[in-house]
Order: structure tokens, then sequence, then C-alpha cells
């Protein structure tokens, strides 16, 4: 038994150092006015960072593009991930090769994406504009310079890498509904809308569920393609929460009032990820 805790104990501290200490360290600096730059303040303000938050345009503003963001990139993500999912449970030849890559944009780091994305949609020597130019005539626009054009090619960016990952999820539950459902409904003379709208989709609800909610989390967290494709710009059109969040720690070393925009960005997280488990196990309980 002692022998078991004493192989335990490295692991054991390794997780409390990095996962619950910054936890609590976080929650605390929240609460006072420190600065990393100024390491001997430290005065408490109690909720006075989070008051701010609350008052602030640009703190609004980054919340407002990041529902945005998710809202449309995961719906997006849904419905043509769907499509797919629907298409590659036919039996067809070469779907294997397909379905494996169907996996690439997923398995691309997210720097890369974005800086591949920089690259293809460049109003200088991007491959885009270039072909809109060569065989369209029309001079490309500046995608990501465009306050009206960023956020949307930001949306798209994110529905190109990660599609794949809503179309195999979706394919791995469609393939283990059970049968006998989809042939009483060809029975009785069902169309394939109706057979997908009252068969197919009651039965899939479980994992749509649990997709969104992954695909959300995720979402939500985003920084890296943002970052390295828009740097937030053009001005704040394509700022998310946790660019915000970098801004404030490392741009303008607010330390404490970045460790409440933290805890603000994960309240909300939180409220999002509970409504979903409990409509989940609502579903799961019927």
């Amino acid at each position: 038994m002692k022998t078991k805790y004493a192989l335990l104990a490295p692991a054991l501290t390794v997780l409390v150092f990095m996962t619950v200490v910054p936890f609590f360290f976080s929650l605390a600096t929240s609460l006072t006015d420190y600065k990393a730059t100024e390491p001997d303040r430290w005065r408490f303000v109690g909720f006075a960072n989070f008051y701010r938050a609350l008052t602030d345009r640009d703190v609004l503003t980054s919340l407002w593009n990041t529902v945005l963001y998710v809202g449309s990139a995961v719906t997006l993500e849904f419905f043509l991930g769907m499509a797919v999912a629907l298409l590659f449970s036919r039996n067809m030849r070469g779907i294997r090769t397909i379905r494996i890559l169907l996996l690439l944009p997923m398995m691309t780091t997210p720097v890369a994406v974005g800086l591949m994305w920089r690259w293809l949609l460049n109003t200088d020597f991007g491959i885009v504009n270039y072909y809109l130019n060569t065989w369209l005539g029309m001079n490309g626009p500046n995608w990501l310079g465009d306050e009206s054009l960023a956020m949307p090619v930001v949306v798209l960016v994110d529905v190109w890498q990660w599609t794949p990952f809503m179309a195999l999820a979706l394919l791995a539950g469609l393939q283990s509904l059970p049968e006998e459902p989809f042939e009483a409904a060809k029975i009785d003379g069902a169309s394939s809308w109706q057979t997908f709208r009252h068969v197919t989709l009651p039965q899939l609800r479980s994992v749509i569920l649990v997709v969104w909610l992954i695909r959300m989390i995720d979402a939500f967290k985003s920084f890296d393609v943002v970052w390295t494709l828009t740097n937030g710009g053009p001005g704040l059109r394509t700022e998310l929460f946790s660019l915000r969040i970098y801004r404030v720690a490392f741009k303008y070393w607010e330390t404490g009032y970045a460790s409440a925009l933290s805890w603000i960005f994960l309240i909300i997280i939180l409220l999002v990820a509970s409504q979903f488990i409990r409509f989940l196990y609502r579903e799961t309980a019927k």
C-alpha cells in the first residue's frame, strides 16, 4: 500500500503544482491590481477587475466577436459535416482512402493553417487573388484587411479545418445506429427525407449534442489560427476573447485584470457546457 502511494506521489505532485496551484493563484490574482512589470505592487481591489471587464468596450467587443465566431463556425461545421457523413455512410469505391484524406486538415497544426491561409489570401502574391484576376479578370479584395470580410474568412478557415471532425464523429454515430428502424421505415414507404427526419435524427441526437459540445468548447478557446491569420485585426474586428486576455496579460502586463478576464471566460464556458450536458442527460433519460 505504501509503495503504491510512493509511486503515485511524483505524478500527483506535478499535477498539483501544474494545475491546482495556478488555479487558485489566478483566482487570488484576479482580486488584485497586480502587474507583472511591478512585482512589488500587490493591492487588493476585490471585484473591481470584474466590474471593469463588464464595462470595458474592448472586452465586450471581443466577447461578441467570440460568440459570432463560435456560433457561425460550429453551425456551418455541423451542417457540412452531416452532409459529408451521410454521403460517406454509403458503400462507395475508394471510400476508405477518402476518409483518410479527410483527416489531413485536422492533422495540420493551427499555426500552420493560419500561415497557409494568410499566404493564400495575401493581396500581393496570394494564389486566390491571382486566379481571380487571371480567370475572372477581377481584382481580388483585401481578404484579411477588409472589416466586412475578415471575420467571414476566419470562420471559413476554421470550418475548413474542423468540418472533418464533425463529419467523422457523425459518421461513427450513423454507422452505430440499428438497421431495424430504417427497414421498417422503408417498408412503410417513407421517403429519404422522412427517414432522415423521423428516424435518423432522433437516434443521433445524443451524438449530435456531444459533438456540438466538444466543438463549441474548442472553438471558444481558439487562438492560434486567428492570431497568425489576422492578429485580431483589422482593428478589433476579429479579436476573440482569448486574444483580448493575451493582450491584457502580455502587452499591457495587467496580470490581475487578465486573471479576472480568464475567470469570466471560464464561467461563460462552464455555463454553456452545463446547459448542453443537462440537455444531453435529459435526452438519454427518455
